[in-house]
């Protein structure tokens, strides 16, 4: 499931939902580098989720973490791992 605006993108896969807050992203691109079957740069240079099979959870996880802007929100079963509020 893929949910899209301007804004934010929130796709979600089983039990885990990954949000971008697209105005914020930087295109550091950090994310790429720590869970590339997750994450990508679109045509703009901001960051999106793919539609294939993802990284594990882990690996997603430390991607949000290496966002030097914090535009990455990670849930598992609509509680918030990261970041932590």
């Amino acid at each position: 499931m893929t949910n899209s605006s301007s804004d934010t993108q929130i796709v979600k896969k089983g039990d885990i939902e990954i949000r971008i807050h697209r105005k914020m992203c930087i295109s550091a691109a950090t994310c790429v580098v720590y869970a590339p079957n997750t994450f990508d740069l679109d045509t703009d240079n901001i960051a999106i989720v793919k539609k294939n099979e993802w990284d594990k959870l882990e690996k997603i996880i430390a991607a949000a973490q290496s966002c030097p802007v914090v535009a990455i929100e990670i849930y598992e079963k609509g509680k918030k791992l990261y970041p932590k509020v």
